[in-house]
Order: C-alpha cells, then sequence, then structure tokens
C-alpha cells in the first residue's frame, strides 16, 4: 500500500515537473547580438548575464554573442574591464547591440612624457593630455590652434591667417626674447610644428613643471609638449576616411566708418573747429551743402577686400598588424582659403611608420612625415602693410577701378574706364595705395616649403624589465619664395619701377638619442628607471637670394632677375648651427601604489656658450602620496582617489643665446675701416673694425620651479579635480644692455643680468555622468599666472618695446610685467579757460586731450608718463560640454578671458583727423567734441597734430579686452553597427560652427588677436579677425 502511494506520488510529481519545464521552454528565445567599443571596434571576451541569474554568455573574437532569455522581463547586463557595465532590457528584441564606454577617469590615461610613458595617476609632475577625440572637436589647419582651453596653465593665442600657428605659452613668461615651448614629435625636438596634420596626432602630453620637464635640461625652461602620433594595432587591417568642407565669415567688419557725404562732412567740421574757410578740390566749399562729383564711388572698402572663403580637409589612413609587425600610413590635403582677397594655404601631407619584433627580444621601427605646403599673403598682419590697414587707408570716395572716362589723372596718366582708382586721382585724398589693386598685381607670387621629419629606432630586450634603445631623427627642410611688385599709377605716391625677387634656402637638424630602460614591479615595489645620452645638432643650412627692377613687360615669363634691368640684390648665406651633447637620469618610485618619489638630472653642453660656461646640471625631485588608500580615509566615501604631490627643480634655456656670443666679430667697411696711411688722401688701404663684442662668460639662463598639486576622484568617480600651485623664478636671464661709446658701432652681447618671476593656479574640473542612454561630460580649464620682472641690468630700471608712429608702447619695468602700456592718462578734455589756466601743457586748446599731471608740477612732461594697462589677463579659461543620446551627439567649447587690456592702435588712424588723409570713424563726426557737445569722449576734430592730440601714447586707445566666445558647436550622428553591415565598421556624420558669438566690450573687430613679441603684445594694429566657420564633417571607418 505505502509502495502504490509512493508511486503514484512520484508520477504525479514528474508530471509537475514536465508541466513546468513546458511552460519554461515556451517562454526562453534566443537573443543574438554584437558588443563592441566606439574605438576599439568588436570586443571579444565581454561578459553576458542575464539579471538576477548566474546564466551568461561570452562574447566571441567578432564581439558577437548568443543567449537564451527567459522572457521579455529579462535584463542582460553587460561587463568588461576597463569599460562600463550596462544593463539593457531585452524587450521583444531578438537582437541587442551594445556599444560599451571606457570607464576610466583622465588619471587613468596612459601618458607619454620624457622618454617614457606612465599612467597619468603615478604621475608626481604637473602633465596635462589632450586625446585625438578632443582634437577632431576642434578641426583646424594647424594643431597648436587645437590646444586652446584644453589644457589648464597653457595660454593660446589664436592666429586667424589660412594655416598659421598659434602662440603657445606655458605658465606665463621665463625670458625677455624666447618662451616658446619644446615640442618633441615621436622622439625628435623641435620647436616647429606648423607642418603636422593634425589628424596624424594621437596625443599631446603638456609637461609644466621641473618635475615633469627638467630632464629636458635647457630646452624645457619655457614647458614641454610631447607629441606622439598615431600607429598601427595588432587588430588586423583598418581603413578610416575623415573630411570637412564648408565655408569661412568674415563678419561685417567695423561699423563706424564714413560714407563719402559724411566724410565730406567731416572735412567742413574740420575747416570749421580750425577757422580755415577753404574749397577742398573734391569736397567743395567749407560753407554750404554737400556737393560731390559724379564719381563718386562710396566705396565699402571692408566688402572688397574681404569676402566668404572656402576650407576644406581630407584625410585617408590605413592601420593594421599582429603580434609580430604593425604598421600606420596616412595621407592628408588641407586647403584654407583666406577670408582676404589673395590669401590662401595649402598642405599635402604623408605619414608612414611600422615596427617589427624579431624573437621576441628586438622590435625595430621608424616614422617618417613628408609634408610640402604653400602659401600667398599670409604674412601681412599687425602692421601697416596689413588688410585690416587697407580698409582704414582709403576715404570712400575712392573707386576700387575708376568707371568715369573724363576726369583727368595727375602724374601724366590719364583715366579711363577700368583703371584703377586711387590717391592719385585728385588732390588732398592722401597718399595711401589700393589694397585691392596691390593684391591683384602679387597674385602670382608664391611661398612653397617642403619638409621631411622622421626618426628610426631599434629596441632590444636585455632581460625581461631592461631595455635598451637607440634613436635617429632628422628634420630637414626647403623652401622656395618668389614675389612681383608692379608698377603702379593710380597713387598719390607710385611705384613707378617694377621689382621681382625670389629665395631659396634649406636646414635641417639631427638629434640620437640613447637610453636604458629598467621597469619592474617587484612585490608592492614599482620602479621606472631610465639613464641615456643624447645628440643635437641644429641650425644646419644654406640660402641664395637675388633682386632685380626695371621690367620691359609686366608678362610672367619676363619675371626672373637676368631679365631686369638693374640688379637690386643678390648674395648668399649660411646658418651657423648649435650643438648639444647631454646626459641624463631618471628614476621613479611607488609603494603599493601609494607612496611615490621621482629624481632628475640633466647635464648639456651646448656650443653657443663660452669654455667656462659650456655646462649646465638641472636636477628635480618630486614625491606623492595616494592618501585616499589610507585607513583613516576609509570613512570619507565620496572620495575615489586623492592624491597630493608636489615637485622642486631647476630648467634651463639657452635659445636668446646666438651662436656668435661668445666670440669677438670683425668687418671691413671703406667709410669706417679705410686707412689713408701714407697721407696723400688719393687712396686707402683696407682696415678691419669690430662688429660684435663678444662675451664667452654668458651661461644658460636658469628657471627654478616650485609646484604642489592634488588629483581628486569624487562622488563614484563622476568629479574629478586637478589643481596645481606653482612659482616659477627665472634668473640669469640674457639681456643686451648698450655698450659706452668707446666701443664703436660694435653691437653689444647678450650677458646674464636679468630676473623674473612668475606665479599662478592651474585648475581642470571634470563631471562625467551617464544616464541610461544619455551622457553628459563637462570638462572646465581655468588658468592664472601673475608676471613680475625683478631685475633688468645694472643701470636698468626698465626697457620699452613696441615702437610705432607715437613712440613706443609697451614698458618693461622693474616691479612690473612684460609688456604693460606705458603713456598719458587722460584725464579729459579742456572744456574751459580755467582748465587751460591750470596747466601748462603743450598744444593745449579746448576740445584737446587734459593729461594726469602725475607728479603735481603744473606741467604735464615725460615725468608724467605712467603705466595705463596691461595686455596679461588675469585669468582664462575654457569650458567643453560633450552631450550624448544614444547616436547623436553635441559639442560645444567656450573660450574665455578676463581682465586683459588692448591698444586699439587703429583708433589712432580713424580718430584724429591729421593722422593720414585716409578712412575716418563716425564717432569723429558725430561723438566728438564741440562748443555744444562738451561730455564727449572724442576730442574736437582737428588738423593741428601735437602734443595734446595725437602725437604720444595716451590711454585714449585702451580698452578692454576680456571676451567669451562660442568657439565651437558641433552636432554629430553615429551610425548604429547593425545598419551599417559589412561595409563600414564605423561612420559618423557632423555639423559645426566654429567662432559663432562672442561677448566683448572691446570695439575693435577682435579682441582675440596675435601680436608683436614677449615683450610688446596686447596692440591692435591691422590684426584679422576670427572668422566664422560652417562646416559638413563624414568620418568612415572600413
Amino acid at each position: 500500500m505505502r509502495r502504490t502511494k509512493m508511486w503514484k506520488s512520484g508520477v504525479l510529481s514528474l508530471l509537475l515537473l514536465g508541466f513546468a519545464l513546458s511552460m519554461s521552454f515556451a517562454q526562453q528565445r534566443t537573443v543574438t547580438g554584437t558588443v563592441s567599443s566606439a574605438d576599439e571596434g568588436a570586443l571579444p571576451g565581454v561578459n553576458i548575464v542575464i539579471q538576477g541569474t548566474t546564466q551568461g554568455a561570452v562574447t566571441g573574437a567578432d564581439g558577437n554573442f548568443t543567449i537564451n532569455v527567459p522572457g521579455d522581463d529579462a535584463v542582460l547586463v553587460f561587463s568588461f574591464i576597463g569599460y562600463t557595465t550596462q544593463a539593457v532590457p531585452v524587450g521583444s528584441q531578438s537582437t541587442v547591440n551594445v556599444v560599451l564606454t571606457p570607464d576610466v577617469t583622465s588619471l587613468d590615461e596612459i601618458v607619454v612624457t620624457a622618454y617614457a610613458t606612465q599612467k597619468k595617476k603615478d604621475l608626481t609632475g604637473a602633465v596635462g593630455v589632450v586625446n585625438s577625440e578632443e582634437l577632431t572637436q576642434m578641426p583646424q589647419g594647424n594643431i597648436t590652434q587645437q590646444m586652446q582651453g584644453r589644457v589648464a596653465g597653457v595660454t593660446v593665442t589664436q592666429d586667424s591667417r589660412p594655416g598659421q600657428s598659434a602662440k603657445v605659452r606655458i605658465r606665463g613668461f621665463s625670458s625677455f626674447s624666447n618662451n616658446s615651448p619644446l615640442y618633441v614629435v615621436d622622439g625628435v625636438p623641435t620647436f616647429d610644428v606648423s607642418t603636422i596634420n593634425p589628424e596624424d596626432v594621437e596625443s599631446m602630453s603638456v609637461l609644466k613643471d621641473a618635475g615633469a620637464a627638467s630632464i629636458y635640461g635647457s630646452r624645457a625652461s619655457n614647458g614641454v609638449i610631447v607629441l606622439t602620433t598615431k600607429k598601427g594595432q595588432s587588430s588586423g587591417i583598418k581603413v578610416n576616411f575623415n573630411m570637412y568642407a564648408g565655408t569661412q565669415n568674415p563678419g561685417s567688419g567695423p561699423t563706424n566708418m564714413l560714407n563719402s557725404t559724411e566724410f565730406a562732412e567731416l572735412q567742413w567740421l574740420v575747416y570749421a573747429n580750425d577757422g580755415i574757410v577753404e574749397n577742398h578740390p573734391i569736397y567743395g566749399p567749407s560753407s554750404g551743402s554737400p556737393t560731390l562729383p559724379s564719381w563718386d564711388g562710396n566705396t565699402d572698402w571692408y566688402n572688397e577686400i574681404f569676402s566668404n572663403a572656402t576650407i576644406q580637409n581630407y584625410d585617408l589612413s590605413m592601420s593594421g598588424g599582429n603580434q609580430n609587425s604593425k604598421f600606420y600610413a596616412g595621407l592628408g590635403y588641407f586647403d584654407q582659403d583666406g577670408v582676404v582677397l589673395g590669401n590662401w594655404y595649402k598642405r599635402f601631407s604623408g605619414r608612414f611608420n611600422s615596427e617589427f619584433n624579431i624573437k621576441d627580444r628586438v622590435t625595430i621601427g621608424e616614422n617618417i612625415n613628408i609634408v610640402h605646403r604653400s602659401d600667398h599673403g599670409t604674412t601681412n598682419n599687425d602692421s601697416e602693410g596689413s588688410a585690416v590697414m587697407g580698409v582704414y587707408a582709403s576715404q570712400p570716395v575712392i573707386p576700387v577701378k575708376w568707371t568715369g572716362p573724363d576726369f583727368p589723372g595727375l602724374g601724366g596718366h590719364t583715366f579711363v574706364a577700368g583703371d584703377w582708382g586711387g590717391t592719385g586721382l585728385a588732390p588732398r585724398l592722401g597718399n595711401t595705395g589700393n589694397y585691392v589693386a596691390d593684391a591683384t598685381r602679387s597674385g602670382d607670387n608664391k611661398w612653397q616649403n617642403l619638409r621631411i621629419m622622421g626618426n628610426a629606432f631599434v629596441d632590444v630586450k636585455i632581460i625581461e624589465g631592461l631595455n635598451i634603445r637607440s634613436s635617429f631623427g632628422g628634420d630637414y627642410g626647403s623652401s622656395y619664395n618668389a614675389y612681383w611688385t608692379g608698377v603702379t599709377y593710380e597713387n598719390a605716391e607710385n611705384n613707378a619701377t617694377a621689382t621681382y625677387g625670389n629665395s631659396a634656402d634649406y636646414g635641417g637638424s639631427w638629434s640620437w638619442t640613447n637610453t636604458l630602460t629598467f621597469a619592474r614591479q617587484m612585490g608592492d615595489h614599482n620602479v621606472l628607471a631610465v639613464a641615456g645620452y643624447e645628440a643635437v645638432k641644429t641650425g644646419i643650412g644654406r640660402n641664395v637670394n637675388a633682386a632685380g627692377a626695371g621690367y620691359f613687360s609686366d608678362a610672367f615669363a619676363y619675371r626672373t632677375v637676368s631679365t631686369a634691368a638693374n640688379l637690386l640684390s643678390g648674395g648668399s648665406g649660411f646658418n651657423t648651427p648649435r650643438s648639444l651633447v647631454s646626459q641624463f637620469v631618471r628614476a621613479d618610485y611607488n609603494f603599493r601604489d601609494k607612496y611615490y618619489l621621482s629624481g632628475t638630472v640633466r647635464r648639456d653642453g651646448s656650443s653657443v656658450f663660452g669654455p667656462e660656461n659650456r655646462y649646465g646640471v638641472f636636477p628635480s625631485a618630486s614625491a606623492g602620496w595616494r592618501i585616499s588608500d589610507e585607513s583613516f580615509m576609509a570613512g570619507a566615501g565620496f572620495i575615489s582617489d586623492l592624491k597630493i604631490r608636489g615637485g622642486y627643480g631647476t630648467m634651463g634655456n639657452q635659445l636668446p643665446v646666438s651662436t656668435s656670443n661668445q666670440f669677438y666679430l670683425y668687418g671691413g667697411n671703406p667709410s669706417r675701416s679705410f686707412y689713408d696711411l701714407n697721407g696723400t688722401g688719393n687712396s686707402s688701404l683696407p682696415g678691419f673694425r669690430p662688429t660684435r663684442v663678444g662675451n664667452a662668460d654668458a651661461k644658460w639662463e636658469t628657471n627654478v620651479t616650485t609646484n604642489i598639486g592634488f588629483d581628486a576622484v569624487l562622488f563614484d568617480r563622476k568629479f574629478e579635480l586637478i589643481l596645481d600651485w606653482y612659482t616659477k623664478q627665472s634668473k640669469d636671464l640674457l639681456f643686451t644692455p648698450e655698450l659706452p661709446g668707446t666701443a664703436g658701432a660694435a653691437s653689444a652681447p647678450a650677458v646674464n643680468v636679468g630676473e623674473m618671476k612668475n606665479s599662478g593656479l592651474d585648475l581642470q574640473l571634470i563631471y562625467r555622468q551617464v544616464w541610461g542612454d544619455f551622457s553628459l561630460e563637462a570638462n572646465l580649464t581655468f588658468t592664472t599666472y601673475n608676471n613680475e620682472i625683478v631685475a633688468i641690468a645694472e643701470g636698468y630700471d626698465y626697457f620699452d618695446s613696441g615702437g610705432s608712429r607715437i613712440g613706443a608702447l609697451n614698458r618693461n619695468a622693474v616691479g612690473g610685467s612684460l609688456g604693460q602700456f606705458w603713456g598719458y592718462e587722460v584725464a579729459g578734455l579742456f572744456q574751459n579757460q580755467g582748465e587751460l589756466d591750470a596747466i601748462v601743457q603743450d598744444g593745449e586748446e579746448l576740445g584737446f586731450f587734459r593729461y594726469t599731471d602725475a607728479d603735481g608740477s603744473g606741467t604735464i612732461d615725460p615725468d608724467d608718463r605712467m603705466f595705463i594697462g596691461n595686455p596679461n589677463p588675469d585669468f582664462t579659461y575654457g569650458i567643453n560640454l560633450v552631450l550624448g543620446y544614444k547616436g547623436f551627439d553635441v559639442t560645444a567649447f567656450f573660450y574665455g578671458s578676463r581682465g586683459n587690456e588692448i591698444i586699439n592702435h587703429n583708433n589712432w588712424w580713424i580718430d584724429f583727423w591729421p593722422s593720414f588723409q585716409n578712412q575716418k570713424s563716425t564717432d569723429l563726426l558725430y561723438e566728438s567734441w564741440t562748443p555744444s557737445r562738451t561730455d564727449a569722449r572724442v576730442p574736437k576734430a582737428s588738423n593741428k597734430s601735437n602734443f595734446s592730440t595725437n602725437t604720444v601714447n595716451t590711454s585714449y586707445y585702451v580698452e578692454d579686452g576680456s571676451f567669451f566666445r562660442l568657439k565651437n558647436l558641433q552636432l554629430g550622428y553615429t551610425f548604429d553597427r547593425a545598419v551599417l553591415g559589412n561595409v563600414f565598421a564605423n561612420a559618423r556624420i557632423y555639423l559645426q560652427g566654429v567662432n559663432l558669438f562672442t561677448i566683448t566690450q572691446y570695439t575693435g573687430m577682435d579682441p582675440e588677436m596675435q601680436s608683436g613679441s614677449d615683450t610688446y603684445f596686447g596692440v591692435d594694429r591691422g590684426n584679422l579677425p576670427a572668422n566664422k566657420q560652417f562646416l559638413v564633417g563624414v568620418s568612415l571607418g572600413f
């Protein structure tokens, strides 16, 4: 009986189990898909688990997977080391494709630093990193332009000319004469990266302090930027094509220019203010209604010189490899027409590199870059010959081309329809040229350059963790320049003779670097040590040039020097090379990734110094403490990672020293060194005179830097905060003081007499967040620097820079910063006789400038000059926002500067009538002082040029140069791999706008400008404005 019950119970249990299984199998179904990474393609080995169970699968080598799920409510969890875990509801889908995003902070990045690579979280020095993804967000023809706002502590001043380099400064200034950083491109040192195709760059590491950069010794004073180019990967063949094209818009130009009728009214206002009664040959009598001749062109010179222009860029690359070899090959073409008439820039580039492993111990490889570039008209900026000055130079009544048949010209030329218009049309129109005519005549002028740069290396693994490497790099360039200046007939001051000239040169450098590297983890101890020897030679080259004048015809076939009637010049020369021989040692140690020590020593020997000071030693030491790993931090759950670091060390600079500085030089000249030894006066014997006084005691400029900072990752790795405080003491700065009269006409050498200091803060704040299909990344950089000149030379409290028609504009003085503006402070305009009687001032008159009597003497004289402005900003900042939703992404990049001032020197031309007979401003006509408009800011319109009007530098020209600009706005879409099929590995399209708006109080054309030198800057003298760009781009991977 009991057996019967047990049998029935067992049968019932089996029936119930079978029913449950049948129901389970009825709900289960198969889901397939592919897991990939946006940057690496298919991901093999990804773990996939059904949430709440242990059931799972793993992706294969092609990233594909298959898994059975229990029903529509199932959730698949995808996880892979180094990537963010994602949970994806299955729903009714039978195919689930997932793109994993890397789970890294910027501190997890691998950084290429000085002769080694490390994780950024293990660094003890101050290093900023820009990766290729950030670079592509801001397409530009020059890699330096893409650095702006990306790294805290780096100030980048844009150049709006096609293809030109930005001015890059790291943590302020270290020298009176050269503050450019050293660039190291795949191990090859250079100071010029203008030929590098941005698409070839994988990453940039900016070494800012001695702890990071002093291993480069005498070249590291101004910071070091290490560029690493793209290389092949051991993951099969990949082909990528990237392009963008669009249009550039120069904007509307200055809005305060006069038309022809207004110009005539201004001429009559000047007559009235000066008490002159005259009948102007062009603008009529000084009384009555405007009556302009019928040939009035009313020319808008801005629209004649500036116009929309195209920009386009194409890049094709192939890479691949396996465990024994890998390669990368890339071709690029960049073509940018300038918004200025006749300006353009073109660049063809090719890069190839490869590596081969030989029996697991030897790796050999090479990296070569070949670039050909050419341009026209891109050199004229920050000068009276610039395109902007072409707008300000000509009166609106002058036509671009003459359209009337009946107006007689001057100088024997009768103008007919189609001739160029100019100041020779009639008297009293000034003497400036016709920019459109000049640009058209020089349309065939061209500058061309070929540059070949690269290196080859061999790396041998001696034992595990110990490698020896030898790398030889070279940099060769040659250029050719041809220019033609035709005969002009349209101007009051004509070029009566055509000239043609050309020049050619070549130059090069080489470097040979040998290193022994030991890298080993031994339990809790991690050691990285590098010892090396390096030899560098730069400045190799020669040049030749010739020019002639007087040509039978303007035809292109006649443009040779040999067909000229007169030879103007001809000659050749050679560069004087400089050599550097160095030994260096670097050691990095950490215990349990918690306690860090680092030290470097470099000894440099340079050929530019005398025997007693030829060698310099540059040490540094730094340390770090990952305090977040200490037990007493266990309660600070919001801190994911926190490391404090600090460093101290020295760096050097030899660039301000010429190669001949240590030598006495002599030369012959008939008027200065030939002698009538016999006293007959009929003949002379040649002799020699000193042309240069030597200084064999010159030595390295030295920077002593201190850096204290911390790196923090907070709130479940959503926030990153990187903060550095630094000081930089620059000693033994090279300066060239004047020699006493007893030295004759010999030039003075550079001597080590100056001192300067800088201090500031670098701040970077990063926020990352993902909400399902939506992602956000915000990156803020903030930079300050405070510069102070401590000493210049004995007997020198200052030196001036920035010469102009009204004298020097910048004064560099002890106790102040480089480049400060110097002049008279305008206290107001003279309003009554009482104010005129209260002060003695040359040229004083009602409506003219009234200056501040700084010394209280009652007389305005040079002792009343003062600092009237500062071009150095209080701080600069960049804001980069990246929003993502499924395949869509939006990137916005803002950049700003605060507290810097600008001398708007353009106002000297357009706000003062006697500053040449050129175009004038509406402010001078409508806002200038009159007896009935005494609250005016602009002085009285007058033809009087004196101390109280326009002959000295004053605060009238100084304006607030602060600005906030939307530098870049990009909307993109990345196609799902399921849509692409087997044709494309990835595909993306985007629309982009550049320089879309600017908020500023500056009245000039653009507050963001590059001008002058490091002691003369912040002066707007015809600088080109930034252009708006509207682009469409495509990226394809195969």
